[in-house]
């Protein structure tokens, strides 16, 4: 009961989210999009999306091979897809996580430890996703306050990634090993990201010049869809991105918009690669055909 009372409230607060970010949407700059001209950006802006998901699974897996070193980067990426389905298709049911590690278990690999390499995955990438943000701000023109502050933060960030990486090595072996080449992983995963978005821009017809300026937007909002307050993420973050975009004086209706897209591109990619493993994965575990 409090599982699904748990949903109702998150399917709530998109739903708020999406009305007021909707709000910013200006529908006469929307039809007057030439649709057909830059349709073609969006063949790029999947493939680019779909990259950041590859590495996305290969730095989690460098996680789980430190528990069993006989886990196939396939199969993880077969695992990876399955558990963003159900992250984004069945939020009242099992996290993709948890759902993760669940299947992991069947190899006989303890509970605790995968939850805490797929916590710890989670976590160097935030923090890498940090401090791209917090250092992209020094590099757009636009003068906003608390802009020095986000400049200090990209400062902090540093020292900070270091006493994680301590903290892990300390009270979290074996993963300490994972941390730096996980680190650098994030960056090429938020580069793959960021120009997929790019690319979404640009199909929009956003302008040139303010495209780094809307990727900004783009990382503060994938900070805040991570919480776990909506579902998937949608509506908190298309909500942030529209605020950010009036504090920016940008377009809400390309903020918005893009956001969306970017939804629409995350889940197709989710539904495409579920439906491409499901008879699969669990036979694969079964008979470790890795």
């Amino acid at each position: 009961m409090k599982k699904w009372i748990s949903v109702f409230l998150k399917c709530i607060i998109a739903a708020i989210a999406i009305y007021f970010a909707l709000q910013q949407v200006n529908w006469e700059e929307l039809k007057n999009i030439r649709w057909g001209v830059s349709v073609g950006w969006l063949i790029p802006a999947i493939i680019l999306f779909n990259c950041s998901q590859f590495l996305s699974a290969y730095r989690l897996l460098q996680f789980y091979k430190l528990l069993d070193s006989t886990i196939g980067y396939l199969f993880n990426l077969r695992l990876y897809y399955t558990g963003m389905f159900y992250n984004l298709f069945l939020p009242g049911g099992i996290g993709g996580d948890v759902y993760k590690v669940f299947v992991l278990k069947k190899r006989n690999l303890s509970f605790l430890q995968l939850a805490k390499g797929t916590l710890l995955d989670r976590i160097t990438g935030l923090i890498v996703l940090l401090a791209i943000m917090t250092g992209l701000t020094n590099f757009i023109s636009a003068s906003f306050r608390g802009k020095d502050i986000l400049w200090i933060l990209f400062f902090a960030l540093i020292p900070c990634f270091f006493i994680f990486w301590f903290i892990v090595n300390l009270s979290f072996k074996p993963f300490g090993k994972s941390i730096p080449g996980a680190a650098l992983l994030s960056v090429l995963i938020q580069t793959c990201q960021v120009l997929a978005f790019f690319c979404i821009l640009l199909f929009l017809q956003a302008s040139p010049g303010e495209l780094l300026s809307y990727a900004i937007l783009f990382f503060a909002g994938s900070v805040v869809a991570a919480l776990p307050v909506s579902i998937g993420g949608i509506g908190t973050r298309e909500l942030a991105m529209a605020t950010g975009a009036a504090y920016l004086h940008l377009s809400g209706t390309i903020a918005v918009s893009a956001s969306l897209l970017f939804f629409f591109i995350t889940a197709l990619s989710a539904l495409v690669g579920w439906l491409s493993v499901k008879h699969n994965l669990l036979n694969e575990l079964k008979h470790k055909e890795l």
